[in-house]
């Protein structure tokens, strides 16, 4: 089978960067994956700018120019994406149609009026559209009946799908290559300090203001604890004024964007992972990639993949509520005497077949028209969603 990915951000940049996050990734290691499967695959994206590059990877990428968004008129960061998008369909229409796929898979509603101008010409080509969260515009459903099946990474992203498109996608979680990030032979001593890691782009959204104050106030009432974030980002020096604003220097560290192994080995130094988004995020590679090495987590209620975890593995905080997340912090430390807590091993094989890259790509190939896709709701949410 011929199969193709529309992202363009996925080669804008390494991941970790402004622009390269978890649907990027998702990429990545779903496309690696059905490759192994005895797929051909091949990635549409960008042409990084000058001074820039993208992860390596064993697919085939067809790479093409693409506009910046702050270069595009300012109406709205979601007109100026769509625009890129469209733009970037428009630029390589031509060597797309020419692979001839036989499954197209999309990230974005962005992405919707680029398939419907392909099946104009291949209507055989299966659209399949991955839902890793909104970023709806006005008429965007007047294209998805060019969808032939969808999936969402979380329940709550199929319901907010089922709301715009009057379809709810099936359900599976994003992929983690949980063969890298697995528990290494030696787990850190345990120490009287509680050594945390959080990782992601340092944008508002994700929430790292709301930790810094939260690690402050637990350190108040008597928590001794250590957090280094990895990452990079628009926010990193209002972030580094926080950090210096409650005096705790000595308690967290930005570490900047890391590879992969250098992200392995912050994982495996520490003790749990705080996942603290503020917004919508739908599943959390990033904090699933931490379980995936054996750590507990603390996430936000706004992040998807709390639906797959037990309570063996995580604990949630009220998103944005420092007080709540400090709490969380303590309930970290208070259950690490706890053998079950700690045991890496046990919550690796746990998640291990629930994460697999091989068994999504599969998964995702299996679907067939219609499935996730009601194609008489369809009609009506494109009516109501336009209007």
């Amino acid at each position: 089978m011929k199969i193709g990915f529309f992202l363009p951000n996925a080669t804008f940049d390494l991941p970790g960067t402004t622009e390269v996050g978890g649907i990027e990734s998702f990429a990545f290691t779903v496309g690696e994956a059905m490759q192994e499967m005895g797929h051909e695959v091949v990635l549409f994206g960008g042409k990084p700018k000058f001074g820039r590059s993208h992860r390596t990877t064993k697919l085939q990428l067809r790479l093409f120019d693409y506009w910046e968004t702050r270069r595009i008129l300012n109406l709205g960061t979601r007109f100026q994406r769509l625009v890129q998008r469209v733009h970037f369909g428009w630029m390589c229409n031509r060597a797309w149609l020419a692979e001839k796929f036989d499954v197209a898979i999309l990230a974005k509603p962005f992405d919707w009026p680029v398939a419907w101008r392909w099946k104009l010409s291949q209507p055989s080509m299966r659209v399949i559209m991955g839902w890793h969260g909104t970023d709806f515009y006005p008429g965007d459903s007047l294209f998805y009946p060019t969808v032939d099946a969808a999936f969402a990474v979380s329940n709550t992203v199929a319901d907010q799908a089922l709301r715009r498109v009057g379809s709810r996608p099936v359900v599976f979680p994003n992929p983690v290559d949980t063969e890298f990030f697995a528990p290494t032979t030696d787990a850190p001593q345990q120490t009287t300090m509680l050594r945390l890691a959080a990782s992601g782009r340092l944008v508002g959204w994700k929430g790292f203001a709301t930790l810094i104050e939260a690690i402050a106030l637990a350190r108040q009432n008597g928590l001794k604890l250590a957090c280094q974030i990895a990452g990079d980002g628009p926010q990193l020096k209002e972030l580094q004024a926080l950090i210096k604003q409650h005096d705790v220097e000595m308690n967290v560290r930005l570490t900047g964007r890391l590879d992969h192994d250098d992200l392995r080995e912050l994982l495996s130094s520490a003790d749990a992972y705080v996942a603290p988004s503020i917004g919508d995020e739908a599943f959390s590679i990033a904090a699933a990639e931490a379980v995936s090495v054996g750590l507990p987590v603390l996430l936000s209620n706004r992040i998807g993949l709390r639906e797959y975890l037990g309570s063996q593995d995580c604990l949630t905080f009220q998103a944005g509520d420092v007080k709540d997340l400090a709490k969380g912090l303590q309930e970290l430390a208070a259950r690490r005497m706890l053998a079950s807590w700690n045991n890496r091993a046990a919550r690796h094989s746990r998640v291990k077949t629930l994460f697999s890259a091989r068994a999504i790509a599969g998964k995702i190939l299996a679907l067939q028209p219609g499935q996730g896709v009601s194609r008489s709701q369809k009609a009506l949410s494109a009516v109501s969603g336009s209007a």
